[in-house]
Order: C-alpha cells, then sequence, then structure tokens
C-alpha cells in the first residue's frame, strides 16, 4: 500500500511512492496498484538500457571511439558544458581520461559563486583544457528572469537554461564540431516532472514579448528551426555520458578535490547564486520542491534512505535562508511589496502559454528516436512524454 499524507496548502490527500519520495500531488506522478511512482519505473527503464557494467561500458567506448573518428583533424572533438559545480567538473575529467579533445563552454550570467569561478579555473588548468565564455548581458539576463516572474511560471531561470543550450549549438556550429557531452545524471539527480521546468523558443518568445520592459539587444533565443538547422544541417550530434559511469556519493568530491583543489560550495545547488530565490519562490507560490526528484533519485541507488530524505524534506533547505533569498530579490531589483504581490499572483504553467509543445507531441516518434540515436539528449523523450 502507498503511504497517504496530508500537506498544507494541497488540497485532499496525495499518495507517496512506497519506494522513493515522489508523491502524486505533483502533476505527471503516477503510481501502480503497488504504489509505486511512474519515476521509478522510468529510473528501471533506464537502468536497463545504460547498465553500470562490462557490456555498458564497451558501449561508452564505442560511442568515444566514433566522436574521436568524427574529430580528426580538428582541434577539439567534443563541447563540453561547463559551471564549476560537482557533476560537469567531473564530466570534463571522464572526457579527458576517455581520450577525448574537449572544448569547455561555460555561460556566465552574473549568478556564479566566487567558489564556483575558482572550481572552474582549478579544474581546467589540471586538465589542460581550453574554455569559452560566453557572457550574458547583465541587464537583460535581470530582465528575463523577471519576465518569467511576471508571467508567473514555477521556473525563473528558464531563460538561463536557454542561454546555456544556445551556447553550447552555437560554439559547436562555429567549431565544427560535431558532439556535445552532456552530464545530467538520473541516478544522482532523477527526472524532474515537466509542469515544473518545461521551455521552449516559442514558450519564451511568447514572454518576452509580452512581459519584457527593455528591448532586447544581445540574447540569442533557440527556436525550434535552429534545432532543425544545428541537427539536420549542421548535424551536431549529443552523447549524455553520465549514464555509463557511477557518479553517486561523496567520492566524486573528494576526488576533485585531491586531484584539482575542487572545493565544496557549501550546500545544495550553492555554486548557483540564483537558486535560492528560485527555490524560495518555487516552493511557496507553487509547493514545488526541487529537492524531491533527486531525493527521489537518490533513495532508488542507496545513497540516502527513504526515511532520511523524508525527515530532510520537512526541513526548509538551507539555500533558502532569508540573508540568500533577500540577496537574489535584491540583485533583481524586487522590493517586498512588489515580491508579495508576484507570490500572492495566480500561478501558471507552459500549458497556459503558447508553445511548440502540440508540435513536439506529433513529433514524438521521432524525438525517441533521435534520443537512442544520440542526436538529441538521451532523455528527451522520457523528459518531455513519461514525466
Amino acid at each position: 500500500m502507498s503511504e497517504v499524507v496530508e500537506r498544507p496548502g494541497i488540497p485532499g490527500e496525495i499518495r507517496r511512492c512506497t519506494r522513493c519520495v515522489m508523491h502524486d500531488g505533483i502533476a505527471g506522478v503516477v503510481l501502480d496498484a503497488a504504489g509505486v511512482c511512474n519515476h521509478c519505473h522510468l529510473h528501471e527503464k533506464l537502468d536497463r538500457l545504460y547498465p553500470l557494467t562490462d557490456a555498458g561500458h564497451a558501449e561508452l567506448l564505442k560511442i568515444v571511439e566514433k566522436i574521436k573518428r568524427d574529430g580528426r583533424g580538428k582541434t577539439y572533438d567534443c563541447i563540453v558544458g561547463i559551471s564549476g559545480g560537482r557533476d560537469t567538473c567531473y564530466c570534463l575529467y571522464k572526457c579527458k581520461e576517455l581520450g577525448l579533445r574537449p572544448l569547455a563552454v561555460h555561460f556566465d550570467n552574473g549568478w556564479d559563486s566566487e567558489i564556483a569561478k575558482t572550481n572552474l579555473r582549478r579544474v581546467l588548468e589540471g586538465l589542460d583544457v581550453d574554455l569559452h565564455t560566453v557572457v550574458a548581458d547583465w541587464e537583460e539576463s535581470r530582465e528575463l528572469t523577471n519576465c518569467t516572474i511576471r508571467a508567473s511560471l514555477p521556473y525563473i531561470d528558464m531563460t538561463d537554461d536557454v542561454g546555456i543550450v544556445s551556447a553550447l549549438y552555437r560554439t559547436a556550429a562555429r567549431e565544427g564540431v560535431g558532439w556535445i557531452i552532456h552530464s545530467h545524471s538520473f541516478r544522482s539527480e532523477g527526472i524532474n516532472p515537466l509542469r515544473w521546468n518545461y521551455m521552449d523558443g516559442r514558450l519564451v518568445h511568447h514572454i518576452i514579448k509580452r512581459f519584457c520592459r527593455i528591448k532586447l539587444k544581445f540574447f540569442k533565443n533557440v527556436e525550434l528551426r535552429h534545432f532543425f538547422w544545428w541537427v539536420f544541417v549542421k548535424r551536431i550530434k549529443t552523447f549524455t555520458i553520465t549514464n555509463y559511469y557511477d557518479d553517486l556519493g561523496n567520492k566524486i568530491e573528494e576526488f576533485l578535490g585531491e586531484q584539482y583543489g575542487w572545493q565544496s560550495t557549501g550546500g545544495w545547488h550553492f555554486d548557483n547564486e540564483i537558486f535560492g530565490l528560485a527555490c524560495h519562490y518555487s516552493r511557496v507560490k507553487f509547493g514545488i520542491d526541487w529537492r524531491i526528484p533527486e531525493f527521489a533519485a537518490w533513495v532508488r541507488t542507496g545513497e540516502m534512505t527513504r526515511e532520511a530524505a523524508l525527515e530532510e524534506l520537512e526541513e526548509t533547505p538551507a539555500i533558502e535562508s532569508a540573508e540568500i533569498v533577500g540577496y537574489g530579490l535584491k540583485k533583481q531589483g524586487i522590493g517586498d511589496e512588489e515580491w508579495q504581490q508576484i507570490l500572492a499572483a495566480e500561478p501558471r504553467y507552459f500549458t497556459d502559454y503558447p508553445t511548440y509543445y502540440p508540435v513536439l507531441k506529433l513529433l514524438s516518434p521521432l524525438i525517441w528516436l533521435l534520443g537512442r540515436l544520440h542526436i538529441l539528449p538521451a532523455h528527451t523523450y522520457e523528459k518531455f512524454f513519461k514525466t
């Protein structure tokens, strides 16, 4: 039997997965007759597709050799996005360990912590990897975040992630590099419910047109036509390398510290200084706790007990301290009165605005195929149509 719980602000009773900590009060979460959620079943499916076995390692080496062949005669054979955080730094190390010649790409939106900047520099120097940084115009970056807040969407750093995607693909196209390496891990991060952080170029275009109060000169949106150009004309492929190695536990931080002087950022997502504001906004206004998918993944892999995860979820995350949230609001130029109006406004989701999602649903078989062929990120189909 699934666990029945009550939560303030969530009408009625919700049922929590008997295996992890997801619950059916989250849109898109469905429990089976045994009380196990669809995210657990999705995790099992991905584990079968990408096993941490000799066969899985052989598949990794096969793809790495293809990346090397495609990059012959070029300065770089792949692009790796890097933030200075744990996951991207270790991903870059694995690429070098496997003999790849990566170009690191960093998108600077003005919110990097000092520790993240130091970690980024140390790892790049230690691995002898070149860096290309795309710096967002700060006034535009701040206004784009405020646009998303005015649109009353839960994913306030949506346009920052658009900026990251834009930086990776545009750099790959300019350098003539055929592969982008992704570091998202379903084992250590889970997969967020679609309603929480869906994004596409049509949605971004609409909220800019409706809510932006300044003229944008530098922001480069990512429309569907751009993907068609990059994928089918420039033939840029993606590889989610983290599916093929064990990235669980503190051993990753310890290794990076010993080898490159990497330092802990001080807590959960402390490398990104806007995340405290984003977490507080989403939790208070939408009842969204971004820790749930991650903790659920850790429970499934045995890195955290279910009891410990549930206990920690009862506490407000440290990143939502009054000091950190207040810093974010000040940097965004949002006063106390406006903030209370923002939190009181009706919550909205991507389904309330024009998006490409109806088109993507029609293209879902193609998206599944492109993911399996490493042309789109591996979990695109699962993210868009199974959560």
